[in-house]
């Protein structure tokens, strides 16, 4: 999936970006893939609609820093990892990142059909 994407990004002819983005997407297809990898196509998708509106007008495209295009998904993580040097940042870290991916909306009482964070921000304000 990388190498595709990669090879993607890198693409300087519109035939070779739709192979390319062709290949990802049966790679999607055939293959259950994370959420990261969810993520990381559906920012390809992004990319290969503006690189093949810039090589359809003659412009080069977007970036072609592979690395540029991956570290951008990647960077508030970057960032946030920067406080893991101190007990409290990392504690808050992992509380933030639990109540992140904590969307799920009780299914039974009397919270029924609210996340957890939706019934923290009534409660509590």
């Amino acid at each position: 999936m990388y190498n595709e994407i990669c090879q993607l990004i890198r693409s300087d002819t519109v035939i070779s970006a739709v192979v390319c983005f062709q290949k990802i997407r049966e790679l999607d297809s055939n293959l259950e893939l994370s959420k990261a990898s969810h993520k990381a196509i559906s920012y390809a998708k992004e990319i290969f609609t503006k690189n093949v509106s810039f090589l359809k007008k003659g412009f080069t495209p977007e970036t072609d820093n592979t690395m540029e295009q991956i570290f951008s998904l990647i960077g508030d993580i970057v960032d946030k990892a920067r406080s893991f040097k101190t007990d409290s940042g990392l504690t808050n870290f992992c509380y933030n990142l639990f109540t992140y991916f904590n969307k799920r909306c009780f299914s039974t009482g009397k919270w029924r059909g609210f996340s957890p964070l939706m019934r923290a921000r009534f409660q509590y304000g």
